[in-house]
């Protein structure tokens, strides 16, 4: 049996807050970079966060266990970061806007100006990747964020190996061209 499946049977058994810890820790940082991705707001992440694991833990009973339990919250924490904007009717589920908060990535520049270089192209690279189609967004999230595998993100997201693939493709594709046009804008 898999340490997830032993935490599950132990949780729905005993209402363990141990077990409820095992699978919170081991899912957290997947889950809060999966939402803080569609949400663009490290505040409204960690709140989502939250939210998506009391309710995973109040729902574990639901859960079949036909897909892995990384799938299932995914899933979870997907479609509450966007019913999440969808309430605070976002006409853009992905735009960013000048407001919102980003994970700043530690620089290993020494010097700032170098410093400021790589954040304004950061910057860049975030609104390019808010701009690709919504499946191509999410595959290119899953795997170069996430490091998944083909077979995961085809559990996770219902779609075959090689539209992943495809998708993967034209968001590297898109996205090289989007920086190419910033890059060349500032020389």
């Amino acid at each position: 049996m898999s340490e997830d499946a032993e935490n599950i049977k132990e949780f729905l058994a005993t209402r363990s807050e141990t077990a409820a810890k095992e699978i919170v820790s081991k899912y957290k940082k997947f889950v809060y970079l999966t939402i803080l991705r569609l949400v663009q707001n490290t505040e409204e992440a960690k709140d989502i966060t939250q939210e998506v694991f009391v309710k995973a833990l109040n729902s574990l009973d639901k859960f079949r266990g036909d897909s892995s339990l990384k799938t299932w919250l995914y899933r979870i924490s997907f479609n509450m970061a966007t019913n999440k904007l969808r309430k605070q009717s976002f006409k853009n589920l992905f735009s960013i806007s000048k407001d919102e908060s980003f994970i700043e990535l530690p620089s290993t520049e020494s010097n700032p100006e170098e410093s400021f270089a790589y954040s304004e192209f950061e910057k860049q690279f975030f609104k390019a990747l808010a701009k690709l189609p919504k499946r191509q967004r999410e595959t290119f999230a899953l795997r170069y964020f996430d490091n998944l595998t083909y077979n995961e993100i085809s559990e996770m997201l219902g779609i075959s190996i090689g539209s992943l693939k495809a998708n993967y493709f034209h968001a590297i594709k898109k996205l090289a061209e989007m920086l190419k046009e910033y890059k060349e804008h500032k020389e």
